[in-house]
């Protein structure tokens, strides 16, 4: 199925430009790696976000520390990486 996304002619010749550069084949074999990548990023922003309130909301969860921070992104990196 065919698909077209009007964009500029700016934002096409980056685009363009951008797929050449990393190696892809064609634009839209670029603009579907883009939305994946967008989408596993979604993903990972979610969880982490529901993770961070779910612990701030917890009695036991003590002081929100730059480990514990760094340890969530770990596991949210981890985890959408699963998925790919």
């Amino acid at each position: 199925m065919n698909t077209y996304v009007k964009i500029s002619e700016q934002a096409r010749a980056l685009a363009e430009k951008r797929a050449s550069e990393e190696g892809f084949d064609s634009l839209d074999e670029y603009v579907d790696v883009l939305i994946r990548e967008d989408q596993a990023a979604s993903t990972v922003s979610g969880w982490l976000r529901s993770r961070i309130e779910e612990g701030l909301a917890s009695p036991s969860a003590g002081e929100f520390t730059r480990d514990k921070f760094d340890r969530l992104v770990s596991e949210g990196i981890a985890r959408a990486q699963r998925r790919e």
